[in-house]
């Protein structure tokens, strides 16, 4: 009589990217304000996030930017009167895109530690943890 085993072995398995860097074109400072009056319920009126993710598009793109640095924002209002909201910030560009160096990589890890880098597991949902059977 033959007797046979088997054995299986878990394979981690996945897709990593090499780090893809690019440099910095960063402009001067910018403020942009914008007012309004109150309306009763804010009838027909964006709320107030979405006034502040237009502001942030719109000076983008009147800058020729990527991207925002270092947004500020204030929000005032007067009671049943004038609205106000400031952002300012560093419009800046991306150029010269181009794979990391090892000058880059040892950069990237004096700025963000691997010890401090989040790590999340996206196998199954985060509320599936909440039900699952602890032994």
């Amino acid at each position: 009589m033959k007797k046979s085993t088997s054995t299986a072995i878990n394979v981690d398995s996945g897709v990593y990217q090499y780090p893809t860097v690019a440099d910095l074109d960063v402009k001067q400072k910018i403020e942009k304000v914008v007012t309004w009056n109150f309306v009763l319920f804010n009838w027909g009126q964006p709320p107030l996030e979405l006034r502040k993710s237009n502001m942030i598009a719109d000076i983008i793109k009147e800058n020729d930017a990527d991207i925002l640095l270092e947004p500020q924002m204030t929000f005032t209002k007067k009671s049943y009167g004038k609205r106000t909201l400031v952002i300012t910030g560093f419009p800046a560009s991306f150029r010269d895109f181009r794979k990391a160096t090892v000058e880059d990589l040892k950069a990237l890890e004096m700025t963000i530690p691997v010890s401090q880098k989040e790590i999340y597991n996206v196998a199954q949902p985060w509320y599936k943890k909440l039900f699952s059977k602890t032994k």
